[in-house]
């Protein structure tokens, strides 16, 4: 019988059968068996060596906790020590810096600035992204990452320094480079750039990006005495900054690191080197696209400075300049931003100017040639003596003179009848027509003055002499006049009457020869120029235009009031019998000027002026009637302009307003027009002067073709000339002569020196304005008269002529039984 094998049930789990434990060599290697007292030896190594390093870690940990402690010590101590006597950053939020003080016109174009640094201060909304991004292009591209202090340059910089042996790049940020410009010494120490650093990290704790990157901007040097963004881009290109394009935004830019090196008006290589420099790093951080920054680096460098920064009226802007410093004094005028808004009208400064300068050469002529400014050996090689011609005027090669210029030449050759000039652009031709004045000075034949009548006569070869371009022939040659700068000067003020706005003030040919005002400063006698106000207190003290004083010889004995034995004479050396006051002052003679003052007294007649605002001593004798005693040019001219305003007084002043730099008015004049005589007494001394004008020695004047008012002035010996007239609209003085107080010439009257130069000065100013008349105020009429007698005769008296007089003063009737009939007037 088979015996059965029982079956395991498959469910069921097999037990493993437990494996054998593999032994090492060693342990299976009964030799090799390590000694239990070894064991023990081996433990106590592996303790002393995890001991150790514990120790050394321990030590370690110590060491460095003691080197961070000591840092962080020695950084407290560095900073406590350098923070000492920093000043308070905060301080920048009312921080100021120095900027211009500007000038502008009546039409508000700017004329003039006055400055120790050049700026002008923009908001950093009006300043464009290019020109921010490009800045920090080449001075500090993490300067929107970093607290100031640029860590990752420092080291950039330290390790390419060290590499090129010298410093050739540096790592200041542009927080740093402002910290050093507003509050630190720009001394190369280390101490320096400690403090530096701390007033860094001060100012980003302060302020915000945007407000130190715009106060850098509006900062920081730019060369050419330009400091900001706003002077810089009118020095260079002639614009406002917010209308920079790319590569000017780089030009700029490029400046500050060495503004004098990189200019482009002194180097123009490097200028064009650098502005590309910033120009691709713009491009290479993303400022702008390859195809902006391509177009930019070829766009060439194209300067143009702004043309209103030039002083255009030298004399009226240094008026402007002293009385801002009376007022305010020299660091409000050259450094508090200052908008000075004048009342000077630029057409007709420029027009005065002109004219000054023209007539003075004019007259200057008819006082003979003083010869040649020096002479050179004639037989020098052509060559040298063209360099020695360009030397005289810095003429670049072939620039050719401009028509108004006066240059200086070198006569080559001569003939009877015109001299070869050797000139910087070529040659040129005097012909005698051109040179005829030039005669010895004051030689004169038959009382009159005569004229040369070969050229040979006046030049000679190598004589150095002034000249005026005329023209060019169609060889090529210049034709030129002989010209010489006057060493007679002259003053021009003019006032607008209505408002007392100063218009226009020249004070001398040349501001830069003479800065001497000779409109506000020189002090000289007027002669008959003053006589109107003398007759005008004769009108308020009783006298009417038909008040007849007898021209005749007087001899006065010495009193207070006169000199002894003066015996006066009129400038024609003759007596004219009866004379009105309007013949008397329309013909300027001079007994009757002083028979008049006489009759209404002196003193009256000092205090009179006085009113008209005549502030210089009046000697008290009668020989002020013609004007003896010395006064300014501004002062006679503001008195002409009260008869023109109605007898209403409004001091000058070449100033509207003034604002500070915040833009709020600093200063606007108080006008207070003061009566201070009848609108009768100024309108009929008015009339008078008109008389003047028509008939007597101001009627050069005529042409104007409008109502003028004005009266001629000459001194003894034609010392002084002068012509004061005025229009309703504008008032206009004149004063011609030597500061020497020295004759002028023969002849030499305020009608043919001093007429000249205001006539064509008011015929520029007047050009578009319209013809008015002087108004007549109510305390006047007109009546008829008898010339003779100056008595009122009937109004149907056709031998009678109208005459002006005050209502409360009419003259004696020639006629008065019941049945004549009244005159009324009109």
């Amino acid at each position: 019988m088979v015996k059965k094998i029982p079956q395991k049930d498959p469910s069921e789990k097999k037990t493993p059968l437990p494996r054998k434990r593999k032994t090492s060599k060693k342990e299976d290697d009964p030799k090799k068996t390590v000694p239990p007292e070894k064991k023990k030896r081996k433990k106590k190594r592996k303790k002393k060596k995890s001991s150790f390093f514990k120790t050394l870690f321990l030590f370690l940990l110590i060491l460095s906790s003691f080197g961070i402690l000591a840092g962080f010590g020695g950084a407290y101590f560095i900073y406590t020590k350098y923070s000492e006597g920093l000043p308070d950053v905060k301080t920048l939020k009312d921080y100021h810096p120095s900027t211009i003080t500007q000038v502008y016109s009546d039409a508000d174009e700017l004329i003039a600035q006055f400055y120790v640094e050049k700026r002008i201060m923009v908001p950093i909304e009006k300043i464009p992204l290019l020109l921010k991004q490009a800045t920090m292009a080449v001075e500090d591209s993490n300067f929107y990452s970093h607290f100031g202090i640029d860590l990752k340059a420092i080291s950039r910089a330290m390790i390419t320094n060290f590499k090129a042996g010298r410093v050739v790049e540096g790592g200041s940020t542009i927080t740093q480079q402002l910290s050093k410009t507003l509050f630190l010494t720009p001394q190369k120490k280390l101490e320096r750039k400690i403090r530096e650093a701390i007033l860094s990290v001060r100012l980003e704790q302060f302020f915000t990006k945007d407000e130190i990157l715009g106060t850098y901007l509006n900062q920081i040097y730019y060369g050419h005495g330009t400091y900001g963004v706003e002077a810089a881009s009118r020095n260079y290109f002639g614009k406002h900054v917010e209308e920079l394009t790319i590569e000017e935004c780089a030009m700029i830019a490029a400046l500050p690191k060495a503004p004098n090196n990189y200019s482009p008006y002194r180097n123009m290589k490097k200028a064009k080197k650098r502005r590309n420099h910033a120009i691709r790093r713009m491009g290479t951080l993303g400022f702008i696209t390859p195809e902006e920054e391509k177009k930019a680096l070829d766009t060439p460098v194209i300067l143009n400075k702004m043309k209103g920064d030039l002083n255009k009226t030298p004399y009226f802007t240094e008026y402007i300049r002293r009385w801002i410093q009376d007022k305010y004094g020299s660091s409000k005028l050259y450094r508090a931003g200052l908008k000075v808004f004048t009342t000077v009208n630029l057409e007709y400064q420029l027009a005065a100017q002109r004219a000054i300068k023209e007539n003075l050469r004019s007259a200057d002529k008819r006082y003979g040639y003083r010869g040649p400014l020096e002479s050179i050996d004639p037989t020098l090689p052509k060559s040298l003596i063209i360099q020695k011609t360009r030397a005289l005027n810095e003429f670049d090669k072939g620039k050719i003179p401009n028509e108004d210029d006066l240059f200086k030449g070198i006569v080559t050759e001569v003939s009877k009848d015109e001299a070869l000039i050797q000139i910087g652009a070529g040659e040129g031709i005097i012909e005698l027509s051109d040179m005829q004045w030039a005669r010895p000075p004051n030689v004169k034949l038959d009382g009159r003055y005569q004229k040369i009548s070969r050229v040979d006569q006046a030049l000679s070869p190598g004589d150095v002499v002034l000249l005026k371009v005329l023209g060019m022939r169609p060889d090529g040659i210049f034709t030129l006049s002989l010209e010489q700068e006057p060493e007679v000067e002259s003053g021009l003020i003019s006032i607008s009457p209505a408002t007392g706005h100063i218009k226009a003030m020249v004070g001398g040919y040349d501001f830069s020869r003479s800065e001497f005002n000779r409109a506000l400063q020189a002090v000289r006698q007027p002669g008959s120029a003053f006589k109107p106000i003398v007759f005008a207190a004769g009108i308020e003290n009783g006298f009417t235009p038909a008040s007849i004083i007898v021209d005749s010889p007087v001899i006065f004995k010495e009193t207070e009031y006169t000199f002894d034995k003066w015996k006066p004479v009129n400038f024609e050396k003759k007596f004219y019998g009866p004379t009105s006051i309007r013949t008397a002052l329309t013909h300027s003679r001079n007994v009757v000027t002083i028979k008049l003052l006489q009759k209404i007294g002196v003193q009256r007649g000092i205090e009179f002026a006085k009113k008209l605002g005549i502030n210089s001593l009046l000697e008290e004798n009668l020989s002020i009637a013609l004007g003896s005693s010395g006064m300014t040019l501004f002062d006679i001219t503001a008195a002409y302009a009260i008869f023109a305003n109605m007898g209403s007084k409004i001091e000058p002043t070449g100033i509207r307003y003034i604002k500070d730099r915040d833009d709020k008015i600093l200063y606007k004049p108080e006008v207070f027009p003061q009566q201070v005589i009848a609108p009768g007494v100024a309108y009929i001394t008015t009339s008078l002067m008109e008389s003047v004008v028509q008939h007597g020695t101001g009627k050069k004047v005529k042409v104007l073709n409008r109502p003028v008012a004005g009266k001629t002035g000459t001194t003894n010996d034609f010392i002084d000339a002068w012509f004061i007239g005025y229009t309703p609209e504008l008032a206009t003085g004149v004063w011609v002569g030597k500061d020497k107080d020295e004759p002028l010439g023969y002849n030499e009257t305020g009608s043919r020196a001093a007429i000249p130069i205001w006539l064509q000065y008011m015929q520029s100013a007047l050009q578009d304005a319209p013809i008015k008349n002087f108004p007549m105020p109510d305390d006047v009429l007109f009546l008829k008269i008898d010339k003779k007698t100056g008595k009122q005769v009937n109004f149907g008296d056709k031998k009678g002529s109208f005459e002006v007089f005050m209502r409360d003063n009419l003259p004696e009737r020639t006629f008065g039984s019941a049945s004549s009939p009244k005159q009324e007037g009109y």
